[in-house]
């Protein structure tokens, strides 16, 4: 039979993308800048780095969660700690905030919220002067609520380190378990007509 005469088959080649390392990869980036950034202007490369370690969790929560549980969509407004428990719980994992990895991860969630609905905050500190005192002379309140509050290259790298353990912690669990979760993007090929 010639080549022109072979039956032709349709071939349906599916795979899926995940972002979770694309996120990590700018985490990490926006890190190393930070360390490279002199004093007062580190915070525009370590808020982003902290932000992309709360986005990859997000994705990480996303690929289990979906390989996991048949209804994912209907978890998709869960909160962000909540998604996390749930997905650790399922593989066996025992959730305790007092400890780490939960004490970071809360931290994040802290972080998140804060980036995420940045509201006005108003502080205010009393101090007992002399009466002939200069208002000027007076030390402003901080607030430890800010986003730059939680802004610190310890932080960005907790945040980093505290991902890469919780995506192995999910991976051998799940593996344990016998729970298959692509977190690579597989191609799969089907024959379809």
């Amino acid at each position: 039979m010639a080549d022109s005469e072979k039956k032709k088959v349709k071939v349906k080649v599916t795979r899926e993308y995940f972002e979770h390392r694309y996120l990590g990869s700018i985490a990490l980036n926006q890190l190393e800048q930070a360390k490279r950034e002199q004093d007062g202007h580190r915070f525009r490369w370590i808020v982003p780095s902290m932000a992309f370690s709360v986005f990859r969790i997000e994705a990480l929560c996303n690929i289990y969660g979906r390989g996991l549980f048949p209804h994912w969509d209907h978890f998709e407004s869960t909160t962000f700690i909540g998604k996390i428990t749930m997905i650790s719980e399922f593989l066996g994992l025992t959730v305790d905030f007092s400890k780490e990895p939960w004490q970071t991860l809360n931290k994040m969630k802290t972080f998140r919220n804060a980036l995420a609905h940045a509201k006005p905050q108003k502080v205010s500190k009393v101090h007992e002067v002399d009466e002939d005192y200069i208002e000027r002379l007076l030390q402003p309140p901080e607030s430890n609520k800010t986003i730059l509050s939680y802004s610190s290259i310890e932080t960005a790298e907790a945040f980093d380190e505290v991902v890469t353990e919780l995506e192995m912690l999910w991976m051998h669990n799940a593996r344990a378990l016998k729970k298959e979760v692509d977190t690579v993007g597989g191609i799969k090929y089907e024959v379809v007509g």
